[in-house]
Formats: structure tokens, C-alpha cells, sequence
């Protein structure tokens, strides 16, 4: 029976005719039929609505010259964001330092089953950050593959602050970058006795971490307001479990919330267009600030027991 119908199906195809058989498939337009034969007319002009289209790029007319000219502007606004004194002293320290002054250390983490690809995504992630905001930004991933890299910066957080006595504030990861190492090769065994090679990754991770100046370090967090996102949250959580006095969030101002930092800025760019802002003396005393904080749990210890505090070193 299942021949027949096959053989009838087969003849009642060849009963087609050429003609038909010959015009191209076309999807249903979304016309509605009681609007007459010139509404047909004009839909059969239009291109129909469910037709194949070519490939969407993401960026239409992304030219390389459109893409240097906002780069250019980009990079005009990062320039314009700075506050540079305006008559250079030559008794004072520099602003920015050399990344590449010997004074940092590389972590480096071993046989990583974890591919180039995605090396280069977390390499890319924590780049140029704070070392807390790194290891939160790994953190936040949730990915089981990222434990490893996660723990190799707890533990230069741990290292640096214990065995090296740096801030842990002033902690930025100035490199990060993948290394490809060796592969191992296993054996899968496939269906009917058949078997194939399966190269499975060891690559490297290492990152540089050096701590900021304190000029630097002011330049960044005070005048440029690149506030990691770590201190601000630790500080809008204090405020909020009232673990200060509220005389603080005066003094927080500037690195609270993206509201009060644009306020911050924009206070800043008046006094200095006004000829009311001195870089230098602002800097001595923001700095003055940050070591007598640094200093504050030794001297109330030292002080509960009678003794003089510690001389602030230079």
C-alpha cells in the first residue's frame, strides 16, 4: 500500500506544469484582501514585508575616518577633563609617573584550562583598574573557570599589603595579559570503535601591579575624578550604616556619586578659570589629609596608652 501512495505522490508531481513548477517561492505580503485589486497592485510593487534581507552590520557606516574623527574626541574631552597647574614649579614633585619604574610586581597563575579567547576578555575586564575593582569585576562574572584568576588577585592583594606594607587604595593593575602555554592531548572514544584527540588548553595569566604615587594618586581620584568604584561604595555604605559622623559626607563629596563628583568638577573649573585654584597647595593639602587617615588607628592606639604619636614620615 505505502508503494502505491508513494507512486501515485510520485505521478501526481510530474502532473504539475513546468510553468509553475518554475516560478519562485515568495513570502505572504501582510495585505489585507478586502481593500480591492489597486491595494494588490501596489503591494506587488512594494518589496513585501517578510522578504530575505541582506546581512545587518551593527555599526552601519562605520568608516575609518568617522571612527578616527570620534576618537579624536574622545580623547579631547579626556584632555579637557584635566586641571594642570598653570605655572610649573620646579620644587615640586611631578604629576605622572612612569609605569615602568621598577617598582612593580608581576602574579602570575600556571596550567589555566582556560582558552586565549576568553584570557583576553578577563585581561581586557581588569586592565588599568583599582586592585579591589578588579578582583569585584572578576567576582561579579559568576563563572566557575574564573576562581583561579580570582584567587591569584587576592592573593597579590594579600601579598602586597602584608609582605610589602603598600596602600591597598593606591593598588592599580598597570598590565594584564594571557600567555599561551602547552596542551595536553586525551583520547575520546566516538561510536563503532573509532577514537579522536581532544587538545585541551594550559595557558598563563599574569598581571603587574604597581602602587600609585600620592601625587598621581591625587591627580587621579581629585582633580580627574576617577573614582574607583569600590571606595565610593564603602564610603556611601558607611554613611548609610551611619559608621561616621555626617560631617563626612561634606568631605566625601567629591567621590560619592556620579552626581556629587560632576558637581565636584564643575567647582573645580570654575575656581581655576577664575584664578582661584592652586594646584600645588590643594594637592599639600589633600595629601597632608590622606597620610594623617593612614595614621589615625596608630595614633588613637598610641594615644589610649599614654604614649606620643608616630612621626608622619615624608
Amino acid at each position: 500500500m505505502w508503494s502505491g501512495l508513494s507512486a501515485a505522490s510520485r505521478r501526481a508531481r510530474c502532473l504539475v506544469s513546468p510553468a509553475v513548477s518554475r516560478q519562485p517561492l515568495r513570502a505572504p505580503c501582510l495585505v489585507d484582501s478586502s481593500a480591492g485589486l489597486g491595494s494588490l497592485d501596489s503591494a506587488s510593487a512594494s518589496p513585501c514585508l517578510l522578504q530575505s534581507r541582506s546581512f545587518h552590520f551593527p555599526r552601519s557606516n562605520w568608516f575609518p575616518w568617522r571612527t578616527r574623527l570620534i576618537h579624536d574626541r574622545q580623547a579631547a574631552l579626556r584632555k579637557k577633563r584635566h586641571i594642570l597647574p598653570r605655572k610649573g614649579d620646579p620644587e615640586e614633585r611631578p604629576i605622572f609617573y612612569k609605569k615602568e619604574d621598577g617598582n612593580g610586581l608581576a602574579f602570575r597563575e600556571k596550567d589555566l584550562r582556560i582558552g586565549m579567547k576568553r584570557l583576553l576578555d578577563y585581561a581586557r575586564l581588569i586592565r588599568g583598574r583599582q586592585l579591589q575593582d578588579g578582583i569585584d569585576w572578576v567576582e561579579s562574572v559568576a563563572r566557575m573557570k574564573s576562581e583561579p584568576i580570582l584567587k591569584m588577585m587576592q592573593d597579590a592583594m594579600q601579598e602586597c599589603s602584608n609582605k610589602y606594607k603598600l596602600d591597598p587604595a593606591r593598588l592599580f593593575i598597570f598590565d594584564a595579559q594571557p600567555q599561551r602555554g602547552k596542551f595536553v592531548r586525551e583520547l575520546k572514544k566516538h561510536a563503532r570503535g573509532n577514537f579522536g584527540i581532544i587538545r585541551r588548553p594550559r595557558n598563563y595569566f599574569m598581571i603587574r601591579v604597581r602602587e600609585m604615587p600620592l601625587e598621581e594618586f591625587f591627580h587621579r581620584i581629585y582633580v580627574f575624578n576617577k573614582v574607583p568604584r569600590s571606595m565610593a561604595s564603602d564610603m556611601r555604605l558607611a554613611l548609610h550604616q551611619n559608621r561616621v559622623s555626617p560631617q563626612m559626607r561634606k568631605e566625601w563629596a567629591p567621590y560619592l556619586s556620579a552626581h556629587t563628583r560632576q558637581r565636584h568638577r564643575m567647582e573645580l573649573k570654575w575656581l581655576d578659570s577664575t584664578r582661584q585654584f592652586d594646584y600645588y597647595q590643594a594637592r599639600r593639602e589633600w595629601m597632608q589629609r590622606y597620610k594623617s587617615n593612614l595614621l589615625r588607628a596608630s595614633a588613637e592606639a598610641r594615644e589610649a596608652r599614654g604614649l606620643t604619636p608616630l612621626p608622619m614620615a615624608e
